[in-house]
């Protein structure tokens, strides 16, 4: 792949963008990369965590500029097909039946900022920042930035976000509800692997349902979360791990899955 590395280690499969030189763009390569990516991690059950980074200081300043400007006239058609392409991606990501992880150290500009929308859990660094900068190019804020940034922070502080262009840090990044944990530099991979990892004690087929039922809810009415509930609880206790859990607290031992390890101090 040339515009990013993959690799697995212990269950947990690490995505790192590699083209740090140009801020790693976003561009057609990229997203067939990642695309390639999802698929993997799909048709492997061992992969049990998707961790998503850059490079230390960048992980994802937009779009390709040159390529936009070679292309800027090439007419709707052209456009709305670029478009769809790049959400058939952001589905990819939002329905991965795994856990996604984005750390971020550097900027995330655009649809870099919307890529790290699409992961569960967000870590950053003091390093990074986020912008939705299309205005500044005349262009719509778009790889499902218009669907995710609301959800994120509420559509008055998605509109400001939006209509300034501006940039925000991490901690206010962390304030506004887009970045869970900010870290120093050295600390990010680590406390990413050690979120990861944990997460790999987790029922699997808990954690999906879990994923997909959360995906679902801000979309959907009380009756329709009810019965999802009931089928996704009825599908959680068909899979081997309940049974352990439960043995395990009932002899006043350790379950298997004791949740997401603390922040060190």
């Amino acid at each position: 792949m040339n515009t990013l590395n993959f690799e697995v280690i212990n269950q947990l499969g690490w995505v790192r963008l590699s083209r740090p030189a140009k801020h790693n763009p976003f561009d057609a390569d990229l997203r067939g990369d990642l695309m390639a990516v999802l698929e993997q991690v799909r048709n492997d059950p061992d992969i049990r965590v998707l961790v998503l980074t850059g490079s230390p200081g960048a992980f994802c300043a937009g779009g390709n500029l040159p390529m936009l400007l070679e292309n800027v006239d090439a007419g709707p058609a052209y456009w709305q097909q670029r478009l769809k392409n790049g959400l058939r991606l952001v589905n990819d990501m939002l329905n991965l039946g795994r856990p996604v992880i984005a750390a971020i150290d550097g900027p995330a500009m655009g649809a870099g900022f919307a890529m790290a929308l699409t992961a569960d859990m967000v870590l950053a660094t003091p390093r990074a920042r986020f912008a939705m900068s299309h205005l500044k190019l005349g262009l719509v804020p778009d790889l499902g930035a218009l669907y995710l940034l609301p959800r994120a922070v509420g559509l008055q502080r998605a509109k400001e976000l939006m209509f300034s262009a501006r940039e925000i840090d991490a901690e206010e990044a962390m304030r506004l509800g887009i970045v869970m944990e900010v870290h120093e530099s050295e600390a990010l991979e680590e406390r990413a692997r050690q979120i990861a990892e944990s997460l790999t004690h987790a029922s699997p087929t808990a954690l999906a349902l879990t994923k997909t039922a959360l995906n679902a809810s801000l979309d959907s009415d009380q009756q329709t979360m009810f019965s999802m509930e009931a089928n996704s609880q009825s599908a959680a206790f068909s899979a081997p791990e309940p049974r352990v859990a439960i043995e395990a607290m009932l002899a006043k031992k350790a379950p298997p899955y004791r949740g997401l390890p603390p922040r060190s101090k």
